[in-house]
């Protein structure tokens, strides 16, 4: 009889086999450890750290009314390689990462040279380091140091900080959202495991007595595993029906589910959607508006909070406020240079910029004669006496 030889008896009830799969080591509780599982969080912090990472930063210094580089300082050596290990953008990719997934970024100051400058950083798991506020002050626990390292030899950044001194990480603030993401991946993973196979539903009209039953579900069990790994098809006999009971990924409003926990992490991280993979609400003029806002809103601050913790900890009080770390942000804006360009042509024409001062936004040299404003002569005074521009002064 095949299969299912002598083994109908006088009970009638259907047969139910699931073939379900789920992975029991694949937890779905998030932490800061394995958040960067999630694809949206990897692309935010990727996205972010290397994009304020790799902006040129500078020394400069103040005089008068005029700002300039200063490429021989030792604190400009320092910033292009902080340690043997790694030049200055691994370093600040490595900073800001951190950062963005834990809340908290360190940096020791472990060598200083004779004059007192910092002559070598090296990047803290902010997982080791513990602040500790004490009467004399700040300072800082680090595994494996057998004392505390005072505040002047840390660089410490912190993002969502209510006490001023520790950060929150986003993971540990936002848990249910980054839940719901690795939920998602979850299933979906499922689904393909499984070769876009659903649940699984064996029925009889006859009556089965409970030893046919049992052998019938061991051998639809058996059957089903030999299809999945060989592909053969699977022949049921004496007018068994197979059915599926599932809930498609269209019913359970998969995609649409998904597009809002890319946008909600993204929100998260303050990075424009079409950056982690959601176009559908993607246009070209809205998009480089949300990339403006990407700048000001998201870069901005942590260009700041490093800016300002660097020339804290790295310059010598008696430089303090004359030297500074500059990050030119502005190096962003320079992949839309046709919107850049427009800008600046406005601006010269208006009379708000001089060709110096444009100069200086595109960290260019000056040059002789180029403080001069213009404006067109047909926006001049009704009746005004025009006078045309000599070339020869």
């Amino acid at each position: 009889m095949g299969l299912f030889s002598n083994i109908f008896g006088s009970k009638l009830f259907p047969v139910f086999l699931s073939t379900t799969t789920s992975d029991s080591n694949d937890s779905a509780v998030v932490s800061v450890d394995n958040a960067t599982k999630i694809s949206t969080v990897y692309s935010c912090i990727n996205i972010i750290s290397e994009d304020a990472g790799t902006l040129p930063t500078k020394v400069k210094y103040r005089k008068g009314e005029e700002r300039i580089t200063d490429y021989t300082h030792p604190i400009a050596r320092l910033l292009n390689e902080p340690n043997p290990q790694m030049g200055g953008i691994n370093f600040r990719v490595a900073l800001i990462y951190s950062l963005c997934l834990r809340g908290n970024a360190y940096a020791h100051i472990s060598e200083r040279d004779s004059l007192g400058y910092p002559s070598r950083l090296d990047i803290l798991n902010a997982d080791e380091v513990t602040p500790i506020s004490v009467a004399d002050g700040l300072f800082y626990s680090v595994a494996g140091f057998k004392e505390l390292i005072p505040s002047r030899d840390i660089i410490h950044i912190r993002k969502d900080a209510p006490d001023g001194i520790l950060g929150r990480s986003p993971i540990a603030s936002v848990r249910d959202t980054f839940e719901n993401a690795r939920n998602m991946t979850r299933f979906s993973k499922n689904i393909y495991k499984r070769d876009l196979r659903s649940t699984a539903v064996f029925q009889h009209d006859n009556k089965l007595s409970k030893e046919a039953y049992e052998r019938l579900t061991e051998q639809l069990a058996k059957a089903w595993e030999r299809l999945g790994k060989n592909s053969k098809p699977l022949v049921l006999e004496e007018g068994t029906k197979v059915s599926t009971l599932a809930i498609t990924p269209d019913d359970a409003q998969f995609i649409e589910t998904k597009l809002q926990t890319i946008d909600e992490i993204a929100a998260i991280f303050k990075v424009p959607p079409h950056k982690v993979g959601d176009w559908t609400r993607g246009t070209y003029s809205n998009n480089t508006q949300a990339n403006l806002e990407y700048c000001t809103d998201c870069l901005r601050p942590i260009l700041e909070m490093i800016e300002e913790e660097l020339n804290r900890k790295l310059f010598l009080e008696r430089e303090k406020g004359i030297y500074y770390i500059d990050i030119n942000e502005k190096a962003l804006l320079r992949l839309d240079n046709k919107a850049q360009m427009e800008t600046f042509r406005i601006g010269y024409n208006m009379g708000v910029y001089s060709p110096n001062e444009i100069r200086k936004m595109l960290d260019l040299p000056r040059y002789e004669g180029g403080d001069r404003y213009f404006v067109p002569v047909n926006l001049a005074e009704n009746g005004a006496e025009l006078k045309p521009v000599n070339k020869n002064e």
